[in-house]
């Protein structure tokens, strides 16, 4: 009996018993509303080469709309980080944390309005 009781609790504990789990980057990357003209601005210069000025995709892909790159992010933080780590392409990482967040607050604007 007891075995079962050891596999049920290691089940129930990978399974995550339906439960979310947070994003790694929850504390790190927050959305900033007041951000949004800041991260505007760096996206019209560092983004809109490969993203477009209207985040519909160049030579990279589309940043706003259901079936944008961004639309695949249901985590803020997650979409931060991926900036911050990823991105510019010419330039990975380049990006200060503060900048990445500005970003991600103006892409997660476009793609979450009312």
């Amino acid at each position: 009996m007891r075995k079962i009781s050891t596999i049920l609790a290691i089940i129930v504990l990978v399974s995550g018993c339906g439960t979310a789990v947070p994003s790694p980057h929850a504390k790190l990357y927050t959305y900033q509303p007041q951000w949004i003209g800041r991260g505007q601005k760096i996206f019209e210069q560092t983004c809109a080469p490969c993203h477009g000025q209207n985040g519909q995709g160049i030579t990279g892909p589309a940043l706003w709309g259901p079936n944008s790159a961004a639309a695949g992010f249901t985590h803020f933080s997650d979409l931060a980080s991926f900036i911050q780590t990823n991105m510019p392409q010419d330039n990975p990482g380049s990006l200060s944390p503060k900048s990445a967040q500005s970003v991600a607050s103006f892409i997660w604007h476009q793609n979450h309005r009312t």
